[in-house]
């Protein structure tokens, strides 16, 4: 069982089939270095400098999740069983892609001084300084991060 996407559905995903008692071999691919992590705290605890990160509670060698961060996933490969990543080929038995969505820019806004997504782990510690010293902030999205 190979589950692409190291976020909330994909870390339930692996969690979910061992609490169901699934004994085979499970791995977790995850595009980024972080451990894996909730996203509506980065817009809240983490921005605040509360929180360095929201990492889950889960421990994945107990559970025995294989866990690959920084592994980006670049193309599936559906009659050979595999998926291309940047590390070679990935086989799989059964496939689950839990990739999460990403975030809708707005048109003419790349690049723009002062305009920031706010999507990652990253991109929240890259924005923190800039909020400390900016007073008017334009949210753009009401989900759970925006809110």
């Amino acid at each position: 069982m190979v589950v692409v996407g190291a976020g909330m559905a994909g870390v339930q995903t692996a969690v979910a089939l061992r609490e169901q008692g699934f004994r085979g071999a499970v791995t977790v691919l995850g595009a980024e270095p972080h451990q894996p992590y909730d996203r509506p705290p980065l817009s809240k605890a983490v921005l605040l400098g509360k929180a360095e990160g929201s990492a889950f509670d889960v421990d994945f060698e107990t559970l025995g999740v294989e866990l690959r961060l920084g592994c980006e996933v670049l193309g599936l490969r559906p009659a050979a069983h595999e998926l291309d990543t940047e590390a070679g080929p990935v086989p799989y038995d059964v496939l689950v892609l839990a990739t999460g969505a990403e975030p809708i820019t707005l048109p003419g806004t790349e690049g723009v001084p002062g305009v920031h997504l706010l999507r990652t782990l990253d991109d929240a510690e890259r924005l923190r300084p800039v909020l400390a010293e900016q007073h008017d902030i334009v949210v753009v999205g009401a989900g759970w991060i925006g809110a």
